[in-house]
């Protein structure tokens, strides 16, 4: 496992679920996932698996998930994620951690007013957070490069526990912003991949 000097909130995610025996995560790409995107593809232990839309990649990470013991899959904001989380709804039935991973707006704009593309037209930015929170054990939303470390390994050991999806959401500003590196996945359930 390779892993870099300095680590972004995206290479952190990418080495912790490389830590947890993942080999290959599903992703769309859209606006506010692309940075995060680059920053997933710069671990060489991870190959990204391109899906055409955004229910097909959360049916593949579920499936991968069935035949693994885990996935993730990764999508852009409100119009990626609300059609992802179909898939989400019958992973958390069937008791399948799939980690599903959304970009999101910049966190500048949480309070700014704006009107946003991919939104449901209003200045409501939570709403796909609150509707995730139904639908997950864990959905945490990362506004903040230092706060990102322990919410990712909050998500993803919850998920892993009680077997069961979870929902990470990563302003678009701030997947490329440093962060602590991961200490060792120790008591960390490691899927038996090959």
């Amino acid at each position: 496992m390779e892993f870099p000097v300095k680590y972004t909130v995206g290479t952190y995610l990418a080495a912790r679920l490389s830590q947890i025996g993942l080999k290959h995560h599903f992703a769309v790409a859209g606006d506010y996932n692309l940075v995060l995107l680059d920053q997933l593809l710069t671990n060489k232990d991870l190959r990204q698996v391109y899906c055409s839309n955004e229910l097909n990649c959360g049916f593949s990470a579920e499936g991968y998930a069935r035949a693994n013991g885990a996935a993730a899959a990764v999508v852009t904001y409100s119009v990626g994620a609300l059609s992802a989380l179909n898939a989400i709804g019958g992973a958390y039935a069937e008791n399948l951690p799939v980690i599903l991973i959304s970009g999101a707006p910049n966190s500048n704009d949480y309070a700014s007013g704006h009107l946003l593309h991919h939104t449901l037209g209003t200045q409501d930015f939570l709403y796909q957070l609150e509707i995730a929170r139904k639908l997950t054990c864990a959905a945490v939303s990362i506004v903040s490069a230092d706060e990102a470390p322990a919410l990712i390994d909050h998500a993803i050991r919850t998920a892993l526990r009680e077997r069961k999806p979870a929902y990470i959401e990563i302003a678009c500003n701030i997947s490329g912003a440093e962060c602590a590196a991961p200490g060792p996945a120790s008591g960390w359930r490691r899927l038996n991949l090959t």
